[in-house]
Order: C-alpha cells, then structure tokens, then sequence
C-alpha cells in the first residue's frame, strides 16, 4: 500500500530549517504505518520508536523537566540503544497520553534542531486544547483515510492511476474503465485496514464487519472526549449525518432527544475528534475566504463508513450500481469532499443568504489566488442555475468545475471534469 503523503514527509527530512512533525488525524487512519513505512525507506536513518500508550515508565522521563539534553540521555538508558542526532528518525507515538513529550517538542527544535523528530497521536486536538500550542515550533501533517488515487494504488491498477495522470483522458471518454472501481470505493471507502482486508480476502462482508468494529471504537471513544457531552447525543448525531450530507445542517435535525445547544457541542466534538468535517458558507467577493452567515454542511471522514452507517447494502451497491437519486447525490458530494481533504484543499459552499432565496454551490476552494466554485452532479447532466448566477454576479471568478459522470468539456468558465479525478490540482489552474 502506497500513501502520498509519504511524498511530504520524503520533503520534510531533506529541509535546512526542518521542525518536529506532529502526524495528526483519525484513529486509524494509517498515521504510524505511514511514519514506520517512510523511515524503512530511509537508508540514512535508524527509526527509534517510542510509544506513550504501552510504556509508562518513559512518562517520568518527560515529566521531571523539559531540559532535551538530560531526556535524550535517558531515553539512550531506558532503551539501552544510542541516538544519532544525525542519523535518528525519533518517532513518539500515541503521543497523546504523555503532555509532558507533547510540550518537549518545541524544545527539541529549539536545542536540538538536526535531530528529526516526528509524532503521532489521536485524539491530538483535545490535548491541543489544555496548553499552548507551540506556534511556530512545529509542523503539522493531516492524515486522512486513502483517496481514490491511492485506492487504485493498493488494488494494483497501475494503468488506470496513470491515466488519472495522463492528458488522454481529456481527450477520451474513459469513464468505463473507473466506473467499478469508483461504485466499490464507495462501499469500501479509504480506511486502510478495510482496504486491505478486501484486497485479501475480496470479501464485502468482511468489510462491514471491519466497519461496524471501526464504528463501535469510536463511540467507545466518546467518554474520552471533553467537556462532556452525554453518549446517546453523540451517537445520535454520528448515526444521523449520512441523512444530512451535502445539505444545510439544523442542529434539531441531528436529534430528536438533545436540544439545540447540546447538539452543537456533540458536533463540535465530533469535529474536534475528526470523525466529520465542517464546511462553512463563505463569501466570494475576495480573498481570504470568509464565512457568510450562519450556515454550514457536515462531512463524514470516509465514505464507506457513511454508507455503513446509512444501512446501504455493500454488495447491492457494488454490483448494481444501484442508489437513489437523492442520496446518490449525498454520496457524490461527500466523495469530492473526501478528495479534497486528501489532497490538502479546504472546502467551503456558497449559498445566497438573502431571505427566500436558494441558490447553493457545492463547493468552493482556494487554489493559489484564485477563488474557484464547484458543483457536483449525480449524473451526465442537471441544472447549473445557482452555479451560473453565481459566475453572473461575481465577475472575479475565472473559472469553475462541475464534477460529474460527463467527460472532459468546457462551456465558458464552466469546466466539466469526471468525478473520479476529483481533488487532482491540475484541472484547478486559469489558463
């Protein structure tokens, strides 16, 4: 299994004014394997692993004081193992249960720079919240479950992972070839563990099941989170999203039995604990992107778990191909969001807040200084109304996308792109 973001972290270890890296996401979605995989391929360094969860006794060490020196010198006798300030990868994993080794980062920058320090953690951003968070000293990477690209990476098609590459595709209508792939991406999604069960075992069934234990970890995890928010709101607003994809959110939608506040706070956490994503309305006027009114849409992190929990039937979908117009149009949108986060771009959406009015774009990014909408549409066609009164009104936006099943066109500043090669930078650029 291949995962882009090793291509960050190849550019990381090779920078002059290189940081700790803190490696941030979901559990599960693939942060160590991606940091022991990449070091494995470093034929200069040595991985030294340290891991907060199953060693307690390197709490003390971290806890005495954050003098870099004297911890390293320990840690060379609690592991009975030298550290090369030039030659280590040091790797602190589930980072989380160790506040002390989370503060010491900014120390290891600051005394200790030549030595690559990386770490990892779930759960990150409520420890974020505790202290200070150390600006300046330390670099982020956001991981997040495969993407479609590196989907097709792990199943071995080589060929069409080259022609989502390749300018041919613009020129050809090669939709055919995806279309399997695409409808059994999203049953399976992009956690990594479900992924490669099905490459193994080609069994469907065996990723629910995979799922629904991905699932139960965690609302396990709910008690974990703070401030409090009781169980039953948090699982009723985890259950209930899938209903709400692609639409503007009303809290009382969300649960029937917690009132307006209470389900606020459980989406905030949930977002917090990086189960869903949160896309605001922003004005297009200018940059930066800025958020206009009130509204927003929620976003699951994996698709094959969204379609897990709205009880669709794996193997119905994959061999039918068969939905329902409306949450075919749920999944489509949630896809793109999904691709645009693997690749490192923040969504937002556009909607008219005048009173009565109802014009919505899907979604729209920021790519360099340009300001670019995107609409998604089920199928090879539909209406582009909201989409064209917003190029209409907005003469400083240049160009804009629909992702559909449609091949390659264009129509004015409207760009039709297939959805499969969501995310991909290069259908982004003003020429």
């Amino acid at each position: 299994m291949y995962r882009l973001k090793i291509k960050e972290l190849e550019h990381w270890i090779t920078k002059p004014n290189r940081k700790p890296l803190i490696v941030n996401g979901a559990r599960q979605v693939g942060k160590s394997w991606l940091i022991r995989n990449f070091a494995e391929n470093q034929p200069k360094f040595r991985l030294i692993e340290i891991n907060f969860e199953r060693n307690k006794a390197i709490h003390e060490i971290f806890k005495k004081d954050l003098d870099i020196k004297r911890i390293l010198f320990e840690l060379e006798l609690q592991l009975n193992t030298e550290i090369d300030l030039n030659r280590t990868i040091l790797f602190f994993d589930e980072i989380q249960f160790c506040q002390e080794a989370i503060m010491s980062l900014r120390y290891f920058y600051e005394e200790k720079p030549e030595l690559p320090v990386i770490a990892a953690g779930s759960l990150l951003d409520f420890e974020f919240r505790n202290y200070p968070y150390p600006v300046g000293r330390v670099e982020t990477l956001n991981m997040y479950p495969l993407n479609f690209e590196e989907f097709l990476m792990a199943r071995g098609k080589n060929k069409l992972v080259q022609l989502l590459h390749s300018e041919l595709i613009s020129n050809l209508d090669y939709n055919q070839y995806f279309e399997d792939e695409f409808h059994l991406y999203l049953a399976i999604g992009g956690m990594p563990e479900c992924v490669k069960y099905f490459i193994e075992h080609n069994d469907l069934r065996g990723v629910a099941q995979l799922q629904d234990d991905l699932l139960f970890t965690y609302r396990q995890d709910f008690k974990k989170y703070t401030p409090n928010v009781h169980n039953d709101c948090l699982d009723d607003v985890l259950s209930n999203i899938s209903k709400f994809i692609g639409g503007q959110i009303i809290y009382t939608k969300l649960s029937e039995r917690f009132t307006g506040p209470t389900i606020k706070k459980a989406v905030d956490l949930l977002k917090i604990a990086r189960l869903i994503s949160k896309v605001p309305n922003v004005s297009v006027s200018n940059l930066p992107l800025t958020p206009s009114g009130k509204q927003f849409k929620l976003f699951y992190l994996d698709i094959g778990l969204n379609v897990r929990l709205a009880q669709i039937d794996h193997a119905h979908l994959v061999l039918n191909h068969d939905l329902s117009a409306v949450f075919k149009g749920s999944l489509a949108e949630q896809f793109v969001a999904q691709q645009l986060l693997s690749y490192g771009i923040e969504p937002k959406y556009w909607a008219r807040t005048t009173p009565g009015a109802n014009s919505e774009v899907d979604f729209v990014i920021q790519h360099n200084s340009k300001i670019i909408p995107i609409e998604v549409k089920v199928g090879k066609s539909g209406s582009l109304k909201s989409l064209n009164y917003l190029l209409e009104n907005h003469p400083n936006l240049e160009k804009s996308i629909v992702y559909s099943s449609a091949k390659h066109g264009s129509m004015g500043k409207i760009n039709f792109i297939p959805i499969y090669l969501a995310g991909l930078a290069r259908h982004f650029e003003v020429k």
